[in-house]
Formats: structure tokens, C-alpha cells, sequence
């Protein structure tokens, strides 16, 4: 009886955690987590390819990530609050340069948000809100599924990313 419901506490406690994360984003190819945060613990830092130290941190009703270069501080908002934050580093255009994607779990929404970020300079590339459907993150392109098949499309070109519009073309 005693092993019964030490699974059957075991088993609850890992359903939980597991119902943290509302979003479903993939990658395809390599990518590197640098930091995960929680609710109960947001204030979670890690370290960069390129050496800096990245947090993420909640104040006054907003979320943000901060990252440390040469004595200062580089911030920038990723949403009210966290439920759970992922944040990894992925090369879109295979080009040796990493850019910083951003998945910010909160309750029943999720918001993906990939940045450029240079010696200091940290730049919104790309953001969009994502729920439970299928979001592929590839070379070169996001993909946003519905049950009916890719809804979005996005291609990143020239350091951004460009949505593409299907066309019916008629002969």
C-alpha cells in the first residue's frame, strides 16, 4: 500500500511539472540550451557562447532577460510573467553566429522571441505568440502548424525574417 501511493505521488508530482510547459516548440538541428527558469524560481542566470552572463529576472509586473557586457547591462522585455522560460542559442543562417531564442511559457499563452545579440547590442528579431500547436524552428526558417497544416511561415534572410504568403497562381 505504502509503494501505491508513493507512485501514485511520484507520478502527480511529475504530471505537474510537466503541465508547466503549454508550448510545443521543436528544433531541427543542433541548438543549446544556455538557461531554464521556473515560476518559483525566475532569477536563473547562464553563460553565453561568447562568454557573457544572461538572466532572467521579473519586476513590477514585467519579465525580462539582462545580459552582462563589459560593466553593464543589456535589457530586453519578454512578457508579464513566466511560467516556464527556455532560452537557447541557435545559428538560423548556418553562418558561425548564434542568434538567442527566447520561449516564455505563461499559463495557457507562450511567446517565441528570437533576438541578435553582438558584444552589447541586442536587437528584437522576431516575435510571435504561440500556443499549443506544433512550432518548428529550422535553418533558415519558423514554421507555425495548425491541426490543418503550416499556418506561418517565416524565412529568416539578411539578419531578419521575412513571413511568407502563399499565392494561388492561375494559368
Amino acid at each position: 500500500m505504502k509503494k501505491l501511493i508513493f507512485f501514485w505521488l511520484t507520478l502527480s508530482c511529475l504530471s505537474a511539472h510537466a503541465q508547466e510547459r503549454f508550448s510545443n516548440v521543436q528544433f531541427q538541428g543542433a541548438r543549446k540550451q544556455i538557461l531554464e527558469a521556473f515560476e518559483k524560481n525566475v532569477y536563473v542566470s547562464g553563460k553565453l557562447t561568447s562568454g557573457e552572463t544572461i538572466k532572467s529576472s521579473c519586476s513590477g509586473g514585467s519579465c525580462s532577460i539582462v545580459i552582462e557586457y563589459n560593466g553593464r547591462s543589456v535589457e530586453q522585455p519578454i512578457g508579464d510573467d513566466i511560467s516556464q522560460l527556455t532560452i537557447y542559442e541557435y545559428d538560423f543562417s548556418g553562418d558561425g553566429d548564434s542568434e538567442i531564442v527566447v520561449i516564455n511559457d505563461f499559463m495557457d499563452t507562450s511567446f517565441l522571441f528570437v533576438f541578435s545579440y553582438s558584444k552589447g547590442l541586442i536587437q528584437k528579431i522576431f516575435q510571435y505568440e504561440v500556443s499549443y500547436y506544433k512550432t518548428e524552428i529550422m535553418k533558415d526558417y519558423i514554421i507555425y502548424y495548425l491541426p490543418s497544416g503550416p499556418e506561418n511561415i517565416w524565412h529568416y534572410y539578411q539578419g531578419g525574417f521575412w513571413e511568407l504568403n502563399p499565392m494561388e497562381i492561375e494559368w
